[in-house]
C-alpha cells in the first residue's frame, strides 16, 4: 500500500487499508501508513477537504508519536496542522518535536530523516536560520542519499508555499542535474580537435551540475559524451533504438573499429541499459527518433522524481536534421518543452560513412499509444450476470469512448477485454483516466453486479507493425510493443492505470501539467519477457 501511495494510487491505497482491518489497527507500522495515506490525500485536495483530511492526518500521526513514531510523527502532525489552519496546534506540536527524547542522530540515512525533521520543526516555529543549520548538518552527513533529499524538499518547499516563506535556502538539497545528451555521429579526427571538444564537454558537464546522463551510444558525440560523464562521477543510462549487436554494426563500427572498444567500456559501465528496440535494423529510421524521445522522457521522469533540472546537452552544427532522427531532431524536440538547453557549437567533417536511408514502405510501421484493459472480477461472474455485465460495464466504456475528444483510432475486444490505439499518448493517457472516471460512477449493486468490479488499464507507447488481418480483413495493430502493453495490465491494481517508462516519459516531456506519474516498480518478470518499469498515472 505504500508502494501505491507514492505511486499516486492515494484513494486505492485507503480502500486497501480498510478493506484490511489496518485502520483499527494499533500496530505503529499501520498507524503510520494509515496517517501517511490520509495526507497524500490532503495535499491533492482543496478547500474544505483539503483541511478536514490534513486534521486527520495530524490526529493519525500524534497517534504514530505516541506509539513509538516520536520526532517524526510529531514533526509531520504539525505539518498537518498547519495544511488545517491551525497554526497554535502547529506551534504546539514542532516544540513538542524538537523536545522529543531520542538517541543521537546516527550516520546515513536514519540521522538524515532525524536531522531534517528537527529543521522542519524549526522552519514551523519560524527559526529559519537555525532550520538551514540543521539542514546543511543532514545534507553533510548523507550526501549521497538523493531521493531523501528529494523528499524532504517537496516537504519543506510546501510548508514554505503554505506559509509564503523564501525556498532559496532549500536549494542545498536539489539534486545534481539529468541530462539528454545528443549530437553528431563522426568517424576519427585529429587527436586535438576530440581533446578540445571533451574538454569543453567536461566544462559543460561540471557547469551545468549533471549527474545523470541518458542518451545513445552512436560513434561520435555520443560516445564522448558518455565518456565524459562516467569520468565526472556521473550516472550513465544508455537507451539503445536497436539490439546491441545490430546497434553496434550500424552505428558504431562504419564510423571507424576504434570506436567500438569504446562503445563496448562505456555499456561496461553503464548505471542501465534500455532498449527502443531489439530487433536488427530494418530500414525504418523512425526508431531512432523514438528511442531519442524515449531517452528524453527517462530524463525528465528522472528529474521528477528527484526534483531536480533537466537540461539537455548537444553537440550540433546549427543544421536541422533532413530525416525523423539526429541532432537537429533531438535538439528540435527538446526545444520546444521550454527547457533548458546547452549546445556546443560543432563544425561536422564531411561524412565518413554511408548514410543509412530508410526502406521501410509508408504506413506499415507507426509509433503509437495503446491501452489494454480488462476487469477485475469478470471471470467469478454467474452466467445469469453476464448480460448485466454487458449491458452495465462494457456499454460504459463504450459511452466514455464515444465521448472522447481523440477517440481511438483501432479498437478491438474480447470478453472483458479492450485494446484501444491512439496516435498520440496524450489522448490515451485521458482515454484512460476518462474511462476510470466513467467506471467509478457506475450503479453496479442496482443491476445485480459485484461492487469490486474495477477496470485495470495497463499503457505504452511504442512502435508497432499497421497491417490488415488476413482472416478478418480489418486493420491489425501487432508487434513486440503491442506484447509490452499487454503484459503490463496484469499487474496493475484495480481501479488505476499503469503506463510504461517510454508512456510515462513522452507524457512527462509535454504534458507533466496535466498528469502526475508515481512509480510503482517494475512488471513481473514472464517467460522471454523482460520486466519494464511501470507508472502510476493519475491526474493533476
Amino acid at each position: 500500500m505504500l508502494s501505491l501511495a507514492r505511486a499516486g494510487a492515494a484513494d486505492f491505497a485507503r480502500a486497501e487499508f480498510v478493506r484490511l482491518g489496518l485502520a483499527n489497527s494499533d500496530d505503529p507500522e499501520a498507524l503510520s501508513l494509515g496517517a501517511r495515506l490520509l495526507k497524500d490525500v490532503a495535499l491533492a485536495a482543496a478547500g474544505q477537504r483539503r483541511r478536514a483530511f490534513a486534521r486527520a492526518s495530524a490526529r493519525a500521526y500524534v497517534a504514530t508519536a505516541v506509539n513509538g513514531g516520536g520526532r517524526y510523527g510529531l514533526v509531520n502532525a504539525a505539518t498537518m496542522s498547519l495544511l488545517a489552519g491551525d497554526a497554535a496546534r502547529t506551534a504546539e506540536l514542532a516544540a513538542a518535536a524538537l523536545d522529543a527524547a531520542g538517541a543521537a542522530p546516527q550516520a546515513g540515512e536514519a540521522g538524515y530523516f532525524d536531522r531534517a525533521s528537527r529543521a522542519e520543526a524549526l522552519f514551523l516555529l519560524g527559526r529559519r536560520e537555525e532550520a538551514a543549520e540543521m539542514l546543511a548538518a543532514a545534507v553533510a552527513g548523507a550526501p549521497a542519499s538523493l531521493s531523501a533529499h528529494a523528499s524532504t524538499l517537496r516537504q519543506l518547499s510546501m510548508i514554505a508555499a503554505e506559509i509564503g516563506a523564501p525556498t532559496a535556502w532549500l536549494e542545498i538539497l536539489r539534486p545534481p542535474a539529468t541530462a539528454h545528451f545528443t549530437g553528431h555521429m563522426f568517424a576519427a579526427r585529429a587527436f586535438e580537435d576530440e581533446a578540445a571538444l571533451k574538454a569543453r564537454m567536461a566544462d559543460l558537464v561540471r557547469a551545468q551540475r549533471i549527474g545523470f546522463g541518458y542518451g545513445g551510444l552512436a560513434a561520435g558525440a555520443d560516445i564522448l559524451w558518455a565518456e565524459t560523464l562516467l569520468a565526472a562521477g556521473a550516472e550513465l543510462h544508455v537507451v539503445a533504438p536497436l539490439g546491441l549487436a545490430s546497434y553496434l554494426e550500424t552505428s558504431v563500427r562504419p564510423f571507424g573499429e576504434h570506436w567500438v572498444g569504446r562503445f563496448e567500456a562505456c555499456l561496461a559501465r553503464a548505471a542501465s541499459v534500455r532498449f527502443a528496440a531489439r530487433d536488427p535494423y530494418a530500414g525504418d529510421d523512425e526508431v531512432f527518433a523514438y528511442a531519442s524521445r524515449f531517452a528524453i522522457g527517462c530524463a525528465i521522469l528522472r528529474a521528477e522524481g528527484l526534483s531536480a533540472r533537466a537540461v539537455q546537452v548537444a553537440v550540433w552544427d546549427g543544421r536541422e536534421s533532413t530525416g525523423p532522427a539526429g541532432a537537429g531532431a533531438d535538439v528540435a524536440y527538446w526545444r520546444e518543452t521550454g527547457r533548458p538547453q546547452a549546445i556546443l557549437p560543432f563544425e561536422r567533417p564531411a561524412p565518413d560513412a554511408p548514410a543509412v536511408v530508410a526502406s521501410t514502405e509508408p504506413g506499415e510501421r507507426g509509433v503509437k499509444a495503446m491501452l489494454f484493459i480488462d476487469v477485475r472480477g469478470f471471470g467469478a461472474l454467474h452466467d445469469a450476470q453476464v448480460p448485466a455485465f454487458f449491458e452495465v460495464v462494457m456499454a460504459g466504456m463504450a459511452e466514455a469512448i464515444a465521448g472522447l475528444a481523440a477517440p481511438p483510432e483501432h479498437v478491438e475486444t474480447w470478453g472483458d477485454g479492450v485494446f484501444l490505439v491512439f496516435d498520440r499518448p496524450s489522448d490515451a493517457a485521458e482515454a484512460a483516466l476518462v474511462l476510470l472516471e466513467a467506471h467509478r460512477r457506475l450503479n453496479l449493486r442496482a443491476r445485480g453486479l459485484p461492487r469490486h468490479l474495477a477496470l485495470r488499464i495497463g499503457g505504452h507507447y511504442g512502435p508497432v507493425h499497421l497491417r490488415v488481418n488476413p482472416i478478418t480483413g480489418a486493420q491489425a495493430v501487432v508487434g513486440a510493443h503491442v506484447v509490452v502493453a499487454a503484459r503490463i495490465e496484469p499487474d496493475v491494481a484495480p481501479g488505476a492505470a499503469y503506463v510504461s517508462e517510454a508512456m510515462a516519459g513522452m507524457l512527462a516531456t509535454r504534458h507533466a501539467d496535466q498528469y502526475r506519474f508515481g512509480y510503482v516498480g517494475r512488471t513481473t518478470p514472464r517467460k522471454s519477457f523482460p520486466p519494464v518499469s511501470i507508472f502510476n498515472l493519475s491526474r493533476r
